[in-house]
């Protein structure tokens, strides 16, 4: 119904728990990059919901997916801070996963806290940067 709708969907049928499963979701290296192989994912949730494995339970290892490879991004990458940012992490479970975990593997997260992190954030961002090329000319 709208941009948004699959996601929320998503996270409203996640059973939060104490699980750390989680579907395959490999980075691989392409040319001076990283990508992620959704396929590998993919075929497991499908094959999950041809068994009729509870929604929630689909939902929560989709997620703990998106949080390790984040985390796994980060190592790969070699970098110490990370910046959360963009609609995705106005999922409560997401973002605070994915801080969580980046702490644990000893990196430091940095995220929106006074902002929203989707479009009224980048608006806001925007502003600042034309008021900044503005004020310098």
């Amino acid at each position: 119904r709208f941009e948004g709708d699959a996601a929320m969907s998503l996270e409203f049928a996640l059973k939060a728990g104490e699980s750390h499963e989680r579907y395959p979701f490999p980075l691989l290296l392409e040319g001076t990059g990283f990508i992620l192989d959704w396929e590998p994912m993919i075929k497991e949730i499908l094959n999950d919901v041809r068994n009729k494995v509870p929604a929630g339970l689909i939902s929560l290892r989709f997620h703990n997916a998106l949080i390790e490879s984040l985390v796994d991004a980060a190592k790969k990458e070699g970098c110490s801070q990370v910046l959360l940012s963009g609609g995705c992490f106005q999922n409560r479970y997401l973002a605070e996963g994915a801080i969580r975990r980046l702490k644990e593997e000893g990196f430091t997260p940095y995220w929106h806290q006074q902002v929203p992190p989707n479009d009224g954030g980048l608006a806001l961002g925007q502003a600042a940067y034309a008021r900044k090329i503005l004020k310098n000319k």
